[in-house]
């Protein structure tokens, strides 16, 4: 046991002179090679406040890590995500400069987005198996939202803007329901070349 625990002191003191050595040869700061190990904690010199950093080879951010807060850098050194939480302990993420969240299924096919259109306004996208556009939740340049469902080769079948329209397997116009200029409701039946055939008002006579 004595043996035991001479070389367990001997080993201890064998490495705490390979740090020393290190600390002297580089100053105030030490580079390793590949590190593995069951867990590592960061700490300022009163053991609290860490920060973990990561650089490209010109020492600009990639990311950083830093009082509960997970950010990443774009190539101009700009935070584009933001991981952290709230007051209320809540989990939150951040895409700024704009961005988009994009889920993908087992193959690699992308399902949603969620993200901006080119007016800066949110919007979030489906699609389907064959990567067509199947429905679509927004703004659009006029500042009022927009739903617009699309058939299963990516072509607009409806939207609703103020009024619900549908459309034909050609892009048609086929019919529309909502409020005329007027404000009173109407109803407009087209053809399928998409001219006006039969038309309805909501106003009294």
């Amino acid at each position: 046991m004595v043996n035991y625990l001479k070389g367990f002191t001997t080993s201890a003191l064998l490495l705490c002179s390979v740090f020393i050595f290190m600390g002297a040869q580089f100053g105030g700061s030490q580079h390793f090679g590949d590190i593995i190990a069951n867990s590592v904690t960061i700490t300022d010199k009163n053991g609290f406040g860490g920060i973990l950093k990561i650089v490209d080879k010109e020492g600009d951010k990639l990311i950083s890590i830093e009082n509960g807060k997970i950010k990443i850098y774009n190539s101009e050194n700009v935070e584009v995500v933001s991981i952290n939480s709230s007051k209320e302990g809540k989990g939150s993420v951040y895409l700024k400069n704009g961005g988009n969240l994009n889920t993908f299924n087992e193959n690699g096919i992308k399902t949603s987005s969620l993200g901006e259109n080119r007016s800066g306004e949110g919007t979030l996208s489906t699609f389907n198996n064959n990567s067509k556009l199947t429905s679509l939740l927004g703004g659009n340049d006029g500042g009022y939202g927009k739903l617009s469902l699309f058939d299963d080769q990516g072509k607009e079948s409806l939207h609703l803007i103020q009024s619900l329209t549908t459309f034909n397997k050609d892009g048609r116009i086929t019919g529309k329901y909502g409020t005329n200029n007027s404000g009173n409701g109407s109803v407009l039946l087209y053809d399928k070349f998409g001219n006006r055939g039969w038309f309805k008002s909501g106003k009294k006579s």
